[in-house]
């Protein structure tokens, strides 16, 4: 079988390969195609997908605009969008993935720590000696409760176990879970 030209090839493939109705098929998923949970990008690839299956009869572009930008989750890519109304369906995909990025890159940058501005002592260069005075007096200040409290550790007056330096005793005989010792 010889063919006149390549268009009649390609149309006789088609005709001969494709399943029937998938040109409608895939018309009819285009103008239902949602972004739901995908990225932008991922959206995009599927819309590209979808208009490039669509040869016999093209969706015209206002349509591809209007279906990509309807079909996109609402939120500040889609507002952006409709408010910048591209005239092409690569014109849309491109501004919706940029306005993805700014917001992504803007969320990034929210919770980082950003550096105490500089107050207007100048700095000498080199490593400065901590004031450990006014952190000794600050500890001694704290505790400001009773000083006649016993430690359960050492026996003393005046400080917690928690905050004895005394080495640890060994027991004499094993305490059970009351406290109560046993064995004496």
């Amino acid at each position: 079988m010889c063919f006149s030209t390549y268009e009649v090839f390609k149309e006789e493939l088609r005709q001969a390969f494709e399943p029937p109705q998938n040109e409608f098929r895939w018309r009819g998923e285009f103008l239902d195609l949602q972004q739901g949970k995908h990225d932008v990008h991922a959206y995009a690839q599927r819309a590209r997908y979808l208009v490039s299956n669509i040869v016999t009869n093209p969706i015209d572009e206002a349509t591809k605009v209007v279906t990509f930008m309807k079909g996109l989750k609402d939120g500040p890519v889609k507002t952006y969008l409709f408010r910048e109304y591209p005239s092409t369906l690569e014109s849309a995909i491109t501004l919706a993935m940029q306005e993805e990025f700014s917001l992504r890159q803007a969320k990034l940058h929210v919770n980082v720590p950003r550096p105490m501005p500089r107050s207007t002592v100048k700095p000498t260069g080199g490593p400065e000696p901590m004031d450990l005075s006014s952190a000794t007096a600050a500890g001694s200040q704290q505790r400001r409760g009773p000083t006649n409290v016993r430690c359960f550790r050492c026996g003393n007056n005046g400080h917690y176990a928690r905050e004895c330096t005394a080495p640890v005793q060994a027991t004499k005989g094993r305490r059970d879970y009351t406290g109560y010792r046993h064995g004496q």
